[in-house]
């Protein structure tokens, strides 16, 4: 599965999935959860799961299995998927890699403008990373 990733590797690809968590926060309000690849070249990429038989269990270690194949394939050297529970004013980056495995939590709040055109702006509040199992990259 290769060797583990640079730290400016790991925070491209968390500010990728951060950033993309707040623009749909601040648009709608809530999303699914969206998952980052760190691909083989270097280049992170969004990436879109289609669910195609019955939705059985937890989305997001569906999301694991399918990016550990990757993985285990040579194609992805780092993930990170971004979650919501609708009603909860945090957002949590599981963050992926051989040398590294954290779930990063962070706090925000919401201020909402406009009277007609009601416009949501987000304030992140302080991260707090906790070491997680590595469902991605497990060890050898």
């Amino acid at each position: 599965m290769g060797g583990g990733i640079g730290q400016g590797e790991l925070d491209r690809l968390f500010s990728a999935a951060l950033e993309a968590a707040v623009a749909r926060l601040e648009k709608d309000g809530h999303f699914f959860p969206l998952i980052f690849e760190l691909r083989a070249d270097g280049t992170v990429q969004a990436i879109a799961m289609l669910e195609t038989g019955a939705v059985e269990g937890d989305a997001v270690a569906r999301m694991f299995d399918v990016l550990r194949q990757r993985g285990e394939e040579g194609l992805i050297r780092g993930a990170a998927i971004a979650c919501h529970e609708s009603g909860n004013s945090q957002v949590e980056v599981h963050l992926r890699a051989p040398n590294y495995a954290s779930n990063i939590i962070v706090p925000f709040t919401v201020t909402t403008r406009g009277f007609f055109r009601r416009r949501r702006e987000l304030t992140l509040g302080e991260f707090l990373a906790r070491h997680a199992q590595n469902e991605v990259f497990p060890a050898d």
